[in-house]
């Protein structure tokens, strides 16, 4: 089996898993593996693969010209009874550019996305649709060097800013408090830049965003469905609800927990969580500030249970969520499109 993945952004943390990564973790199962940027696709690469996988093409802000769309839709027919072409989503977002993401899910052979919430919102467009859930390279993760953090510090990743007020508001708190609990985030926004007590970045290379994570003891995942500035922001983009958006994230910050020796504390809301059992491998909350705080000094006060949830964690992640179990799943997703000959 000869793969290809196609990409538009490699600065997209998505292209990176669903590309890069994923294509490293299958080239000992298969013939060969190859990442290309979209500009290069042409009918040589086409002919020498078997499958051709289109990662998140018009869904990562990269606007794919008239021209190239052209070009990408001529080869997909011209070759569709004799290749497989796959495209690869993670989110609701499929009406960018005009729903190029939509078009590209229903001329394509088949879908591959992250869980069963998301294959619901998206099986009136093709019926051919495969689930991957999401993982981590325990392996790269192993390998980079932990930031030696002083004090006792939590993190909050997002690149969306999500629950962006609640995390303000919970840092208030603590700050009021004169605690010790120190916070470090990473969230696509400088809206805590320069607060006290608080080590801000706006965007951190994934190396540098897993040295923290390996300095740190929690993680926060805050998916609050009462959050104007994201809700406004996502409806409008994916044409979706906020909860119909929320049900179709990734348990990628449970993995990246459980990966870097963080408890994670998650809002209750976020039903994509189901991986995470309460005080077993996480904290659930309700989105009250009162909540949040309560659970992150329960865990700082509480070193057994924050061990048991971290190992329990730990031990799920190494199981189900690394790039070796990902790859063998792929693997067998990809023989199946393969068989498939109902298109």
């Amino acid at each position: 089996m000869k793969l290809l993945f196609v990409y538009s952004n490699k600065d997209d943390p998505c292209t990176r898993k669903y590309c890069f990564e994923l294509s490293k973790g299958l080239k000992k199962y298969v013939e060969s593996t190859l990442v290309l940027y979209y500009k290069e696709l042409n009918e040589e690469v086409v002919l020498n693969n078997d499958i051709i996988i289109f990662q998140r093409l018009g869904a990562n802000g990269v606007i794919i010209s008239r021209e190239d769309k052209r070009n990408i839709f001529m080869l997909i027919n011209k070759y569709y009874n004799t290749k497989k072409f796959v495209y690869m989503i993670d989110d609701l977002v499929i009406e960018d550019q005009y729903g190029l993401p939509k078009k590209f899910i229903k001329r394509c052979h088949a879908l591959i996305c992250q869980n069963k919430l998301m294959k619901q919102q998206i099986k009136k467009y093709n019926k051919n649709i495969y689930i991957l859930r999401t993982y981590v390279d325990m392996k790269e993760i192993k390998n980079v060097k932990k930031e030696n953090l002083d004090k006792f510090y939590v993190s909050w990743v997002s690149t969306g800013a999500i629950g962006r007020k609640l995390i303000f508001n919970i840092i208030n708190t603590f700050s009021k408090e004169n605690s010790n609990i120190r916070f470090v985030t990473m969230s696509g926004s400088s809206f805590l830049s320069g607060v006290e007590n608080v080590i801000s970045y706006r965007y951190v290379p994934f190396k540098n965003m897993i040295s923290f994570l390996k300095g740190t003891h929690i993680l926060l995942n805050p998916v609050p469905t009462n959050d104007n500035y994201y809700k406004e922001k996502i409806e409008k983009r994916s044409k979706k609800t906020i909860e119909e958006c929320l049900n179709c994230k990734t348990e990628i910050k449970y993995a990246l927990a459980g990966a870097t020796q963080n408890a994670i504390i998650s809002s209750k809301t976020a039903p994509f969580l189901y991986s995470i059992k309460n005080k077993q491998n996480g904290l659930l909350v309700n989105d009250t500030v009162e909540e949040w705080v309560t659970a992150i000094n329960r865990l700082y006060k509480d070193d057994d249970l924050r061990e048991k949830i971290i190992e329990n964690a730990y031990k799920d992640v190494m199981e189900h969520y690394t790039l070796d179990y990902a790859s063998l799943k792929a693997l067998e997703i990809f023989n199946r499109i393969l068989m498939n000959n109902s298109n």
